[in-house]
């Protein structure tokens, strides 16, 4: 085979590679273009949704936060006023205890003096029959 020969096939060839090369990038960039297409619409359609969902997350442990904190608030207030409850039900007892014990020491003490009294009169009637 002749040098020209060689150099013709060697053309050829390098055409077919072009072609080749060619067919394949073709190939390549309908395969992206309908890959793309295909989960593009579903990849926004996910991140919107999720996009959505995030800033309901955020708005939810906002409101946690906030409410824990009135929680713990609540809690504490709570706690102090069943400390003032039963610290007014016991001093609210001890008076009531002080001032009954009072009376019934009055009672006792009148009821004492009357019959004190009745049994002066009514040893003056023995005297007195």
């Amino acid at each position: 085979m002749s040098e020209e020969e060689l150099r013709d096939q060697i053309n050829i060839i390098a055409k077919s590679i072009m072609q080749i090369e060619e067919g394949a990038k073709k190939k390549e960039d309908y395969i992206k273009n309908k890959i793309t297409q295909e989960f593009d619409s579903k990849i926004s359609e996910i991140e919107s949704k999720s996009h959505f969902e995030q800033k309901r997350l955020d708005e939810i442990s906002k409101n946690i936060d906030k409410m824990t904190l009135e929680k713990n608030q609540m809690i504490s207030l709570l706690k102090n006023l069943k400390n003032e409850y039963k610290s007014l039900k016991k001093e609210r007892e001890k008076v009531l205890s002080k001032e009954l014990k009072a009376i019934a020491i009055e009672k006792k003490n009148k009821m004492k003096a009357v019959n004190q009294e009745i049994k002066i009169l009514e040893k003056k009637l023995k005297e007195t029959e």
